[in-house]
């Protein structure tokens, strides 16, 4: 062959590659919103006149970012997606404009400016109970003009979005294998954060947690790990994935304080082996093998003792 036709030929072959290689974002969600201007490797969008959260928002997304990336390596290519209540819908993120709600697909993280579902909640609750038996839960959730604000914890997830974001390096569409792996390594990212760099903020987490396992709903219908990976979230009741997020919350909690900052690596990188083709192919009983193996048979007695699988 001569050299030219080498020549072209290797140049086709690496054009090939890098445009297969390319990370992309999904862009469709951008629609009407105004770049902040920042010097972080993301970016920053927000709806018209949301221009002071956005840049309340990407304060604590640069400090989270500089923790996460220095323990689990750079997720470069993503956008944080600062979505108005009138803005929020279709157009802007992907849930209806009824369903407000912190997200993560396709390499955007998405967040409210008002008071999403989860901090609707969190009021709710404070109201619903004795005034006994929630002093320190109101005093933890009373904003500076002593009203009660949800969003003094629904803002935090913000951190567990972005761990999802670093759980998808290429920004695939499809989500990967075991939903429970990938919510337990976003709490474990959110209870680092917070108990590294935070520490005074960590209440917030701890104390809705405790609240809530001292009074447990009644009425939950699914239990296990394996009911969380099987059934889809508008299969079971809003309660009942309250539930799952609290007890995955709490076995992050366990799982830092034992294992320390460094087991979200190798969690992440489990993660991002074993995506949803292969996971697949795994029965449970290897699945558990592999996580002892290749992250720490610490971390799956953990799971073990305080999640239940089946």
């Amino acid at each position: 062959m001569k050299p030219f036709f080498c020549l072209i030929l290797l140049v086709n072959l690496f054009s090939c590659n890098s445009a297969k290689d390319k990370i992309k974002i999904d862009e469709t969600k951008h629609v009407g919103l105004t770049e902040l201007k920042t010097d972080m490797p993301y970016r920053i969008l927000y709806s018209p006149g949301e221009i002071q959260q956005a840049k309340k928002n990407a304060e604590l997304l640069k400090e989270a970012y500089l923790f996460l990336s220095d323990i689990m390596g750079p997720k470069e290519q993503f956008c944080l997606l600062v979505v108005s209540e009138k803005d929020w819908g279709e157009k802007n993120t992907y849930f209806p404009a009824s369903v407000i709600l912190p997200c993560y697909f396709m390499g955007n993280v998405i967040i409210s400016t008002g008071k999403d579902l989860v901090a609707k909640g969190i009021e709710k609750r404070i109201l619903s109970f004795p005034e006994e038996s929630k002093s320190e839960f109101i005093k933890t959730f009373t904003n500076d003009i002593g009203e009660p604000d949800g969003k003094l914890f629904s803002e935090k997830l913000l951190i567990h979005e972005l761990t999802h974001c670093f759980q998808d390096p290429r920004n695939k569409e499809i989500p990967y294998g075991s939903r429970y792996l990938w919510e337990l390594h976003a709490n474990m990212g959110l209870y680092a954060f917070y108990k590294s760099k935070r520490p005074n903020e960590l209440k917030s987490i701890t104390q809705l947690v405790d609240f809530y396992f001292d009074h447990l709903p009644t009425d939950i219908k699914y239990t296990s790990l394996s009911d969380f990976d099987t059934y889809n979230i508008d299969e079971m009741s809003g309660e009942n994935y309250e539930y799952y997020q609290m007890k995955l919350t709490k076995a992050a909690q366990i799982i830092i304080d034992s294992l320390g900052n460094s087991i979200l690596k190798s969690v992440n990188d489990f993660i991002v082996k074993y995506d949803d083709a292969r996971y697949e192919k795994l029965i449970t009983e290897d699945y558990n093998k592999k996580l002892a193996i290749e992250i720490d048979p610490r971390f799956i007695e953990i799971i073990h003792s305080f999640l239940e699988m089946n």
